[in-house]
């Protein structure tokens, strides 16, 4: 892919209250009513920061001004068209920010333009196209290299991102030919299933909580469960509540927890349990509650974790507590 194609104008050098109890676990699903951009929520964030180094025509800008880009994306979307050894992608946003003494300015990806990712020796390429020249807020990014052997694995959207692979780097903005140097690249991963919490409370003797919707007249979905607490008493059993949302993955899932903590330089296990898998899909989020075991008279802190498998991808989450 040749930089003209890149930039034109400017030249560059370069489920509803389904519960089920069974064993130590109770589950309950809660078909979330989501958006469709929810459901298929793009789950790759590249940051992209640096400084203006040339503003051209480019009003309110000023060399030396510093810029934030942001580029989130679902890696596992199918290109839109192929061509010129690479993949065109137009599941994307783009967002940009430039800090000039002359208050901020503000600009995203144009109309038309796309990502495009290339791995052929020689050339590698990450950029977004066209960006620039005919709108007056485009925005977009160009990172190029020419290893014999690409950094890349195929023309799939990246999830890893190291600034130095790139012989070649730059940013664009507007219709005037400014542009900026990057010093700064940054990738966060989210998988398709976030962890939302993992908590203990006390079991309710009178069986009213953990319930779904019961606070009655509310206006939204709502999870009822035992206050959290994170001072557990040696000698009591608490009840653990482990929450997470479905972004995107579809297929099966598991949940389990674990309790451990660490014991004379070892970590210890002291309780874990796990559900049987299931089924599950985007715009879902689910809670479990699993009865655990009477605390040990041992204290300190210990940690709580809770994960969920899907596929083959792990995700956890974890809190504190401390028993006395």
């Amino acid at each position: 892919m040749t930089i003209t194609k890149l930039l034109s104008g400017i030249r560059i050098p370069f489920k509803l209250a389904l519960r089920r109890t069974g064993g130590i676990a109770l589950l309950a699903a809660i078909a979330a009513v989501l958006c469709a951009a929810t459901a298929q929520a793009q789950n790759t964030q590249v940051t992209i920061e640096g400084t203006i180094t040339s503003v051209g025509s480019q009003p309110g800008i000023t060399v030396g001004d510093k810029y934030s880009m942001v580029v989130y994306y679902n890696p596992a979307q199918a290109p839109s068209s192929t061509g010129d050894s690479g993949a065109f992608y137009t599941g994307y946003t783009l967002n940009a920010v430039i800090d000039d003494k002359n208050g901020n300015e503000s600009f995203s990806a144009a109309p038309g333009e796309q990502l495009f990712v290339e791995a052929q020796p020689g050339e590698t390429e990450f950029v977004s196209a066209p960006c620039c020249g005919t709108d007056a807020t485009g925005a977009g990014f160009g990172l190029m290299g020419t290893q014999t052997v690409s950094p890349f694995k195929s023309d799939a959207l990246p999830t890893a991102l190291t600034l130095a692979d790139f012989t070649d780097t730059f940013v664009a903005f507007g219709i005037h030919g400014a542009t900026g140097n990057i010093t700064s690249l940054r990738v966060v991963d989210t998988g398709g299933i976030v962890p939302a919490f993992i908590t203990a409370g006390l079991p309710d003797p009178d069986g009213k909580v953990p319930t779904l919707n019961g606070v009655a007249g509310s206006g939204v979905t709502n999870l009822d469960i035992s206050f959290p607490m994170t001072l557990l008493t040696h000698g009591t059993s608490y009840v653990y509540t482990f929450t997470f949302e479905d972004v995107n993955f579809t297929g099966t899932c598991q949940a389990s927890f674990a309790l451990t903590q660490i014991q004379f330089n070892k970590t210890v296990t002291l309780d874990s349990g796990k559900d049987p898998a299931f089924s599950c899909g985007p715009g879902t989020f689910w809670f479990w509650t699993f009865n655990g075991k009477v605390i040990p008279d041992f204290p300190r802190p210990a940690i709580l974790t809770g994960t969920v498998t899907y596929g083959t991808t792990k995700a956890n989450i974890s809190s504190t507590v401390v028993f006395d």
